[in-house]
């Protein structure tokens, strides 16, 4: 096989006219390429074999034939000739595909690009020809991308980029790239991510201009004079090119000390309980939309408390402990690594931001544009995916951190030195004691505990004690379900025969007060070994509550982070 490129003269046999080769290509609707046919030494009858999609196949005499229309051909040894897709034509044509899959449909490609849609269609088709594969499996109303179709997108605008910096280096703009670019960006956006974007760009092309407008408004590039826009959402209306660089994740925060003061956020419902500080444009209402990782997006209400037109008072106002509110992740990703935010509801997310690079239309914008446009559809996805991975990495971070804590507080506190030995919880994996600062913040724990184990997250709870120390050093078992059914029957027994002495109302109260007396006395020897009653009480601070829970299949996380959320510690050891 001989492969012929654009702008050769080649001499093929032909067993055909010009006019029959023309003739018949018009009729079958395909006018396959554009020739400059020089005839020389014609002879024979017409014979054309085959004309179809993918172009003519025939058989030949000497005719000299000139490439002009940027289309090749593949010469046989039988001296049949094909048409296929020259270097140019499958540049356009993977051109056309990048903006299809990123526009979502191919009218609104075409129209991107100037060109017909039918031609767009058949540009679209001839490819996946060409390739051997469906790129694109469509349907009545949409399409969607096949594995093939993915892969080939991804590689396709790393290639064009790569070709607009060739073409760029070896032309004499490309060499001397001047003048003044306008670049628009919503504020937070355009203050975290842009930045390191245009330095990039200003470091290839240092003799070019670059100037930055930040708001957080809908621009329009023709009348505001601005080449290039970033915008987050919505597209709005207007002629333009819009390039999908990717999404913008959000995360809803708060201060650690905030949390702190006002107690940890533990449901959705929650959140309206709570200052909430955002930018005025951010939300229509006082609505958060929420989404659990196996349900659908919800609508939240809040409470605003403080309105503001930029993101950075809002960030401090986080920051200072004023309330809570959703920030971008560019935003947040130093202060969430660094501990001066934490994430609210971490199994709830937060719609991401679809983010477009806006710019006119291919016949209004000049190639120095068109060149940084395509720079920064290349690496502002870059910059992106790195932001996503240190929130990613942030969590695992915490998580480890976390882990840290736990073991400094039982090195240092230490409430069962010698849990192994006791004789109680013989069934349990693991003893888990948590202690807090009173019995109300203890039992709102005691119901996460409860909800974990009842939406089924990996968390099982055999039993639990909940215990205080009372000003006389005495430990009170709190938890009513746990107390043994003999020490409070003799306990009211006891008090009842006391208090007959004082008639029926005096039987009555020494009853209740005896069933009391039974359960303090009683159920903690009951329930608890004399090595763990000995050690928690030498260790418990006087009005301070112990929950100890006996469970099996506990994750780490789900019941530590309970009890650090309301402030309490968390101590764990295996049993055998």
């Amino acid at each position: 096989m001989r492969r012929l490129e654009a702008g050769l003269t080649i001499r093929l046999r032909f067993a055909c006219s010009l006019a029959d080769i023309v003739q018949s290509a018009v009729r079958r609707g395909r006018a396959p390429i554009a020739l400059d046919i020089i005839l020389s030494q014609m002879s024979a009858s017409p014979s054309i074999l085959h004309i179809g999609p993918g172009g003519l196949l025939f058989s030949c005499h000497i005719v000299t034939i000139r490439l002009s229309g940027g289309a090749n051909k593949t010469v046989s040894n039988n001296s049949h000739c094909e048409w296929r897709l020259s270097a140019v034509n499958l540049l356009e044509a993977m051109r056309i595909y990048v903006r299809v899959v990123e526009r979502g449909s191919i009218s609104g490609a075409a129209r991107d690009l100037s060109i017909g849609q039918p031609a767009a269609s058949e540009r679209i088709e001839r490819l996946e020809k060409y390739l051997g594969c469906r790129l694109l499996l469509r349907s009545a109303r949409a399409f969607n991308c096949t594995p093939e179709g993915v892969i080939f997108y991804e590689r396709s605008k790393r290639i064009l980029h790569a070709v607009e910096q060739a073409i760029a280096e070896v032309t004499n703009e490309g060499q001397a790239l001047k003048g003044t670019i306008r670049i628009a960006a919503p504020h937070c956006f355009g203050e975290t991510i842009v930045p390191e974007a245009l330095t990039l760009v200003r470091a290839t092309y240092p003799e070019l201009d670059l100037e930055l407008v930040l708001n957080d408004r809908i621009v329009d590039l023709v009348t505001e004079g601005v080449d290039i826009s970033f915008r987050l959402g919505q597209l709005g209306e207007g002629a333009f090119l819009a390039r999908q660089l990717g999404q913008v994740g959000r995360v809803l925060v708060a201060a650690p000390g905030y949390l702190s003061q006002h107690g940890p956020i533990t449901e959705p419902s929650e959140l309206v309980k709570h200052p909430f500080i955002r930018v005025q444009s951010l939300f229509g209402t006082d609505q958060l939309p929420l989404r659990h990782v196996a349900t659908v997006v919800e609508s939240v209400p809040i409470r605003t408390a403080i309105k503001t037109s930029h993101w950075r008072p809002m960030y401090e106002m986080i920051l200072a402990g004023a309330g809570i509110g959703v920030l971008e992740e560019p935003a947040c990703v130093d202060a969430l690594a660094e501990g001066r935010l934490v994430r609210i509801l971490p199994g709830f997310d937060l719609p991401s931001f679809e983010l477009n690079l806006l710019s006119q239309t291919q016949r209004q914008v000049s190639a120095r544009v068109r060149l940084i446009v395509m720079m920064l559809n290349a690496c502002t996805p870059e910059i992106l995916a790195r932001v996503r991975a240190e929130i990613d990495a942030h969590f695992d971070r915490y998580h480890a951190s976390e882990i840290n804590k736990w073991h400094a507080l039982r090195k240092s506190l230490s409430l069962i030195d010698n849990v192994s030995e006791s004789r109680s919880f013989q069934m349990a994996q693991q003893l888990i004691v948590a202690v807090f600062d009173n019995v109300d913040v203890a039992e709102r724990a005691g119901r996460d505990f409860r909800n974990f184990e009842e939406k089924d997250l990996g968390f099982k709870i055999e039993s639990g004690v909940l215990v205080q120390k009372d000003a006389a050093g005495k430990l009170i078992l709190l938890d009513k379900q746990t107390r043994p059914f003999w020490g409070t029957v003799i306990g009211a027994l006891t008090g009842g025969l006391i208090g007959m002495l004082g008639g029926p109302v005096g039987a009555m109260l020494g009853f209740t007060i005896g069933a009391s007396g039974g359960l303090a006395e009683h159920a903690i020897k009951d329930t608890l070994d004399d090595d763990l009653v000995a050690s928690i009480s030498s260790k418990l601070a006087s009005n301070r509550v112990a929950f100890i829970l006996e469970a099996q299949e506990a994750s780490p996380f789900e019941v530590d982070n309970i009890v650090l959320g309301y402030g309490g510690s968390v101590f764990r050891k295996p049993l055998p």
